[in-house]
């Protein structure tokens, strides 16, 4: 697992585990709500961000490669002749997206939660929304009298 895809899945997880709280343990939480606000749409940005990253990466890595003439040895064969090391290894789009989707939905729940259980407001529901780049089903707000 990389880097990326593990503090998407730690928000994630952490965030997830608000469902189960009290309400008054969630309100605690509501109380924090922009630093969960921060700390998602961190995520998202650092999975958004992966691909420029990881090119930057393999071309730094050919480049010091080709000035220094690098060569790497197969360990496990003591015979292999030297050749230039293999080149980084991306992470595969699946996982980005299940990390991605990961915390959204995570986040989501948490947002709508504190907004149903009047910690929040709708119009502070939409902006945390917003900010990390998702939408608000309607249907999963109830209607306060």
């Amino acid at each position: 697992m990389s880097y990326s895809s593990e503090v998407a899945n730690l928000i994630a997880s952490q965030l997830s585990r608000f469902m189960m709280l009290s309400r008054y343990q969630l309100a605690v939480q509501a109380a924090n709500l922009d630093f969960w606000l921060i700390e998602a749409r961190h995520a998202v940005e650092v999975i958004d961000r992966y691909g420029q990253r990881f090119e930057q990466m393999k071309s730094a890595r050919s480049r010091y490669v080709s000035e220094h003439e690098t060569l790497a040895y197969d360990s496990r064969d003591e015979f292999s002749k030297p050749k230039p090391p293999d080149p980084p290894i991306r992470v595969s789009d699946v996982e980005m997206k299940q990390a991605r989707r990961a915390v959204t939905d995570a986040a989501y729940r948490f947002f709508v939660r504190c907004t149903n259980e009047g910690s929040i407001t709708e119009s502070r529901l939409r902006k945390a929304c917003d900010n990390i780049g998702i939408g608000v089903v309607v249907s999963d707000l109830k209607r306060r009298n």
